[in-house]
């Protein structure tokens, strides 16, 4: 435990300095989609570090049961999936131009996708949990309350320049994203498939603005988004309601 406290600590202490650090981007003297992307990737990342000090002890997924969670997850990959823009970019519509950087492009999704699972899934859904528990619907209201800090999160964007129809339109699908993830870590207890899906649609709905250019979203995205959004949210609601029912009644309500 003293171990952890004192890794923890000097995470910290790293976590601020290169938070602060990356603050600055016009400081490092590369490329501006390089600096952008390293300064993103590199802050990100030691907040995640920090957080899995913190939490590492409560992370391990059972150890039973991960067949049957991976095919429970399907309508959650699903959805993640169709967040790719492929029929733009067998069109032309859409292009990405710079594969030199992929790698890093994919590092940072990934440490986008594990800073935000853990603190919002890992730790705050289990807190808020915790405190509503007692009162009835205590788990929807967990995951309502942390998919809408999750998605109110997303308004910051605005201090960097997206505009307020973009960013509303984000705080509306990161909410719905927020409840897919809730109920992925709620249903399977394990946080690394929320990170899987949640890096994946990363991927798939970034691609083109972070490492290429053109429009990705076209009819046929919009078509298959639609498909796999409505399947995902009937198997969310079930499942949500399947757990409430069975938290009702071991607490005998």
């Amino acid at each position: 435990m003293k171990r952890r406290k004192i890794v923890a600590a000097v995470l910290f202490v790293l976590c601020t300095a290169t938070v602060i650090l990356c603050s600055f981007p016009a400081i490092f003297p590369w490329e501006k989609r390089l600096v952008d992307l390293l300064c993103e990737t590199a802050s990100r990342l030691a907040v995640a570090l920090f957080l899995l000090a913190l939490l590492w002890g409560n992370l391990r997924p059972p150890r039973k049961g991960l067949e049957r969670a991976l095919l429970w997850s399907l309508p959650c990959f699903a959805v993640a999936l169709a967040n790719f823009p492929y029929s733009a970019l067998l069109a032309g519509t859409a292009r990405v131009g710079r594969p030199d950087l992929l790698w890093l492009f994919l590092l940072k999704c990934l440490s986008v996708a594990l800073m935000e699972e853990l603190f919002f899934r890992a730790m705050l859904l289990p807190l808020l949990h915790e405190t509503l528990q007692k009162r009835r619907g205590g788990l929807w209201g967990a995951l309502l309350l942390s998919s809408a800090l999750f998605a109110l999160m997303h308004l910051f964007n605005l201090f960097f320049g997206a505009n307020w129809g973009a960013t509303a339109l984000q705080v509306g699908y990161t909410f719905l994203l927020g409840l897919m993830f809730g109920v992925t870590y709620c249903r399977t207890k394990n946080i690394w498939l929320c990170v899987a899906v949640h890096a994946l649609f990363d991927v798939g709905g970034l691609l083109v603005a972070d490492l290429g250019s053109g429009a990705p979203q076209d009819a046929v995205f919009w078509v298959l988004t639609a498909v796999a959004g409505v399947l995902c949210a009937l198997h969310i609601a079930i499942s949500a309601y399947r757990l409430q029912k069975q938290e009702d009644a071991q607490l005998g309500r």
